[in-house]
């Protein structure tokens, strides 16, 4: 019986979530074992403290949301579903997908050399933008991104250029280095005439009507759905006494340019990855060539890419952020933590709970 009448407001409704319309309020997924899948992943969440919101997705449906511990302590704002927390490098996902588009609509090649662009980087005859979209270029920035005030956004690349070195023992091998992504979004406003900040509003806030998304710097939230990023002195205790909370200065709101600055609640960060990977962002060719695992580590276009999972992860400012979605975005799983401690490290307690979804 349960099952009959939950398809039917299924059907009644119309809620579900599909490549470029997502709705906040669903019906759970209809799975028999759904009470027993709510009781596992409480118990995992309480076992690290969770503080943040969890979104998981089964078959285009809510399977599982839920909010725990404070976004603000000292204002005794709770965390909720739509609370925004930071994204930190998942970010680099977005960015990489917006690269795409470009390419798709002619103006930009993978194939293009660096050079083309900021002819005074090291090797930047030799690094291609695929290079940059899978972290092979070689590239390594010492030290924190951007300059430590605030300036424009070519401003703080052409700041960074002075400090680029070029290692040829990592070139074609894969290196995390987010220079690559900040370099890539000065591309994007070099082959558009438009700044990365107006290209991902008109690509993704305004596209797909996301309401609980903004740019760090940005105040348009109210500040009781915008959560503070929260961390202990002993970067190995698993405490939640919410006693030191992350001051994040202005200027590293902008230097994180493509690579960690922007507010999403967990919807709306669905909202994207799907449209990304299963939406009308790109097309099939296009995603089939930029989400593969260039290298040992499965790294390509932002994602993690291994079968039917792509995998982001950002850590930053007392932020932790996960998303496992499956190729056909069906299946999700979002953790959006604004309490980061290393002893609590959610990416496991992720990939788990999104095992559970495809078992």
């Amino acid at each position: 019986m349960k099952k009959i009448i939950i398809t039917l407001l299924v059907i009644v409704l119309g809620i579900s979530f599909n490549a470029t319309t997502v709705q906040a309020d669903v019906v759970k997924a209809d799975i028999v074992n759904s009470d027993s899948f709510d009781k596992q992943v409480n118990q995992m969440l309480d076992q690290k403290n969770f503080s943040g919101t969890i979104l998981v997705v089964r078959n285009g449906k809510v399977l599982y949301s839920t909010s725990k511990g404070y976004a603000d302590k000292d204002n005794k704002y709770k965390n909720k579903d739509n609370t925004s927390y930071e994204i930190d490098s998942i970010q680099k996902s977005l960015t990489a997908a917006l690269i795409m588009k470009q390419v798709e609509l002619g103006n930009l090649a993978l194939s293009d050399k660096l050079s083309k662009f900021y002819p005074s980087v090291p090797g930047s005859h030799k690094i291609t933008i695929r290079q940059m979209l899978d972290m092979k270029s070689g590239l390594i920035l010492p030290g924190d991104i951007g300059p430590q005030k605030v300036l424009s956004d070519q401003s703080i690349i052409s700041s960074d250029i002075k400090r680029i070195r070029f290692s040829r023992a990592l070139y074609n091998n894969w290196y995390y280095s987010p220079i690559n992504f900040n370099l890539l979004s000065g591309v994007l406003e070099k082959v558009t005439g438009q700044s990365y900040r107006h290209l991902f509003y008109e690509s993704y806030i305004k596209q797909l009507n996301l309401k609980q998304t903004e740019f760090a710097y940005s105040h348009y939230l109210k500040s009781a759905d915008k959560s503070t990023g929260y961390t202990n002195i002993d970067p190995i205790s698993g405490a939640s006494s919410y006693g030191h909370p992350f001051n994040i200065t202005k200027f590293e709101t902008f230097d994180e340019l493509g690579t960690g600055q922007v507010f999403m609640s967990a919807h709306d960060l669905y909202k994207v990855e799907n449209y990304i990977l299963a939406g009308n962002m790109l097309t099939a060719a296009s995603r089939e060539e930029l989400f593969v695992p260039a290298s040992v580590s499965n790294y390509g276009g932002g994602f993690y890419n291994t079968y039917n999972d792509h995998f982001a992860n950002g850590w930053g400012y007392g932020f932790q952020g996960i998303v496992h979605l499956s190729s056909d975005g069906k299946n999700a799983v979002i953790v959006l933590s604004n309490y980061s401690r290393i002893s609590d490290d959610l990416k496991p307690t992720a990939k788990s709970i999104f095992k559970m979804v495809n078992d």
